[in-house]
């Protein structure tokens, strides 16, 4: 993964602070950029990089101006919790605002340090808690327990067998 970072926000003094955290610390940013064609026009004289912006720029959502984006720049946005919760794109890494510059710089490390681009494992996770849930519900009904009851036997027997909670719903359900 190549380490240039592209900042593109509406608001220039949020740019230019985020720039200097990152060069404070060390990082390569080749672009602030004030509007999307000037982002777009950026990105095509480097392969990779990382892009960080926030949930709109140049009043488009950033979903639009993402799928123009080339799959080897990684994307931060930056955003508040209700906006984030609604940007749909799964290339995005999302982080909080308010922000922490910690957050920041150990988000740009870890996907500098990422062989290939940014993408979520969610898919494993919610069929993972389906399965525990079903699981639940299996034993509330046969056995009349409540969910809380439920979840601590299955709690219980992972911790006693030492096999980790979706293996034992997956038991449960064999049963």
């Amino acid at each position: 993964m190549n380490n240039n970072i592209f900042i593109a926000f509406d608001n220039p003094k949020t740019a230019v602070s985020i720039a200097r955290i990152l060069i404070s610390n060390g990082n390569n940013v080749v672009s602030i950029a004030k509007s999307t064609s000037e982002l777009i026009h950026s990105l095509d004289y480097y392969p990779s990089g990382i892009i960080i912006t926030g949930c709109t720029f140049d009043g488009i959502r950033m979903e639009e101006v993402i799928r123009d984006i080339s799959e080897d720049f990684n994307i931060i946005v930056l955003g508040k919790r209700v906006q984030l919760d609604s940007f749909n794109d799964e290339r995005a890494f999302k982080l909080s605002l308010p922000l922490q510059k910690n957050d920041l710089i150990c988000s740009v490390e870890m996907l500098m340090t990422m062989d290939t681009p940014y993408k979520p494992a969610v898919h494993k996770n919610q069929n993972n808690e389906r399965t525990i849930l079903r699981a639940k519900h299996l034993l509330i009904d046969m056995y009349s327990m409540s969910e809380e009851q439920a979840h601590r036997y299955m709690q219980k027997k992972s911790m006693d067998t030492g096999r980790k909670l979706i293996d034992i719903a997956k038991i449960i359900l064999e049963v």
